[in-house]
């Protein structure tokens, strides 16, 4: 596992930026297939992690590369020891759970406690899989009570935390909200799917954040 954020440049024509995405939440809320509808490319090797590489343009007509690094918990579950590991460097993380599986809702807590802890209060994006399930299922987690967490958890907070519901298995965006992304779109070159842009929209947010530290 790479631990550390990569930032290149290559040239004055090639400028590339790797940020590191930490991927957590409960067991079989979709995480693995999530990293295989976003990369389109399936996983490679053991799948623990997958880049998501966004060309922008920019006004001096110099090309940038934003590669967001997602790495997947996974397995760091049963070795306590390597989570220190696993989430040095990160300057985002995705809480993923399942809207059939409301113990995995009531985890998110845990889990955002969990990254800040180990990472400080990076920029969180929650994202609630399955969507597709949810009527065939009685006990399933309503839109209006993840948005009233988001609020919560967002409260105090630098970065607002947004919350997209998907069906990762059929590459599906069925809602978003609290992003505030409407003037990313046309930085983005070329134009990508539907699926993918939350996420996208989200990356390029954290780089324009980072950058405003920076200065």
């Amino acid at each position: 596992m790479e631990p550390t954020i990569e930032t290149k440049f290559n040239s004055q024509e090639d400028k590339s930026l790797t940020i590191k995405i930490v991927l957590v939440g409960n067991s079989k809320v979709g995480k693995t297939t999530l990293l295989e509808a976003l990369t389109g490319t399936g996983v490679e090797g053991r799948g623990y992690s997958a880049s998501l590489e966004i060309p922008l343009k920019q006004e001096n007509s110099l090309r940038v590369n934003i590669i967001g690094r997602i790495y997947d918990l996974r397995s760091q579950r049963y070795f306590p020891y390597l989570h220190s590991l696993f989430y040095y460097g990160a300057k985002g993380g995705i809480i993923v759970f399942d809207v059939t599986n409301r113990a995995s809702f009531e985890a998110i807590s845990k889990w955002q406690d969990i990254i800040w802890g180990h990472a400080g209060n990076i920029p969180i994006l929650l994202c609630g899989n399955k969507s597709d399930l949810r009527e065939n299922n009685q006990n399933h987690v309503e839109i209006k009570e993840v948005v009233k967490l988001t609020k919560k958890l967002s409260k105090n907070q630098i970065f607002k935390i947004p919350y997209i519901e998907i069906s990762a298995l059929k590459s599906i965006v069925a809602y978003q909200a609290d992003g505030s992304y409407d003037e990313s779109e046309d930085l983005i070159y070329p134009t990508i799917s539907a699926f993918r842009q939350p996420f996208v929209n989200w990356l390029i947010e954290i780089v324009k954040k980072h950058e405003e530290t920076e200065k």
